[in-house]
């Protein structure tokens, strides 16, 4: 009956505007993707001809159309620059999403909005990241311990055309600048964090020939023999003697010995000015956490009070052969069917697997003006149904009057 077809299409109409409606609903909601509704006839065949039934909504099909990205300048905030989806563990369930708006939980978790775990490669005790399986994304909040300076990298140049000093004569005293010729101080750490200030006094003892004197807080170290080392240089300049000194010290504080080793190949005899190009050492005092972020290749990083920092994990990102075969599980995540095939996971930027994007996030790609044509034609649908079904209605009581 022309009823039956009018109900039908009302029916299938309703669930076009349901989804048109949610669509609109989400038009601000990071990582939303639309859905649209496809309808198809119903045909009954019967013996010798065949009955139209109307229509019915054969799919809502999802649009995974990537949509603008909004930059908030925020650490915790991504998107994604090509194909795949963040993965989330929530009740032990794998999720996957494109909303890339992330926070850190009281217990160091990082999390989407729905308390969702963010998923990825976590790190070993010595920082070395674990790239064989997948773990929850956990952020350490405990202080940074010291570390002591064992490797002090020198660059310098020492004056060629400076004059030689007689050490009978000016024998080396550190509080006398005329018995040396040029000085520079490297701060450094012991295994409690505390700052020591290491000295070196270069003397020219004679031609392409220096000593370096060590004092470390003012004192001398326990080595070199005499806190005394030599270079030698050629007649281009360049060191001929050994390109590594090492100086070791016994803090007072309680802290264990600190044994330096000093790397001198970019230390030079030209005959310009003495400069220094080039201090550095790989100790640090304790620090306190002062935040996180991500960086571009999707790891995870800590930031202490100190001006160090530490990688914590990275982010896997996963791509399905079918990605329009996942099932929506709400809160812009889904969740991995037969249709959709198993993921593909790796490191963002990897294989197929999009670039992260930091500090923004991607909005939801709803065209707005396109849903609200769509919404008006839906309506018009839904009133042309409705009236086929009011026609057919008042031509049955045509026919019960006549009867």
């Amino acid at each position: 009956m022309s009823i039956n077809v009018g109900l039908s299409g009302l029916r299938a109409t309703s669930e076009q505007m349901n989804t048109i409606s949610h669509n609109i609903a989400n038009v601000n909601t990071a990582g939303y993707k639309s859905s649209r509704t496809e309808f198809q006839d119903i045909y009954a065949p019967e013996f010798g001809g065949g009955q139209m039934n109307g229509v019915e909504v054969s799919a809502v099909r999802q649009s995974f159309v990537t949509g603008t990205t909004t930059p908030t300048g925020r650490n915790g905030d991504l998107a994604i620059n090509g194909e795949g989806f963040f993965m989330v563990k929530a009740n032990g369930q794998n999720m996957y999403t494109r909303n890339g708006v992330f926070s850190m939980d009281a217990d160091g978790y990082l999390v989407a909005s729905d308390g969702s775990r963010l998923q990825g490669y976590g790190v070993t005790a010595t920082g070395n990241l674990q790239t064989g399986s997948l773990s929850d994304l956990q952020i350490g909040t405990g202080d940074m311990p010291a570390k002591p300076s064992s490797d002090i990298q020198l660059g310098l140049n020492l004056d060629a055309t400076s004059a030689v000093i007689d050490q009978a004569k000016s024998p080396f005293d550190p509080e006398d600048p005329t018995t040396f010729t040029s000085s520079s101080t490297t701060t450094v750490y012991d295994s409690l964090g505390g700052e020591h200030e290491m000295t070196q006094y270069y003397v020219k003892t004679g031609e392409n020939q220096w000593d370096v004197h060590y004092r470390v807080d003012g004192e001398k170290p326990t080595a070199p023999t005499d806190g005394k080392a030599s270079l030698t240089f050629d007649k281009d300049g360049k060191l001929t003697s050994s390109n590594d000194m090492a100086v070791s010290f016994k803090p007072k504080n309680g802290a264990g010995e600190l044994a330096m080793k000093l790397h001198v190949d970019d230390v030079t005899q030209f005959g310009s000015e003495f400069t220094v190009n080039k201090n550095t050492q790989n100790g640090y005092a304790p620090g306190k956490l002062a935040g996180w972020y991500f960086d571009t290749d999707g790891s995870v990083y800590t930031r202490y009070s100190n001006g160090q920092t530490e990688q914590q994990g990275q982010i896997a990102l996963a791509r399905f052969p079918n990605q329009e075969g996942l099932q929506q599980a709400g809160g812009t995540a889904w969740t991995q069917t037969f249709a959709s095939g198993a993921p593909l996971t790796g490191a963002p930027g990897t294989g197929q697997l999009g670039a992260l994007r930091t500090g923004m996030y991607e909005n939801s790609n709803v065209d707005l003006t396109s849903e609200m044509v769509g919404l008006m034609s839906a309506q018009s649908n839904y009133q042309a149904n409705a009236k086929t079904i009011q026609v057919s209605q008042e031509m049955t009581q045509i026919l019960f009057q006549n009867l």
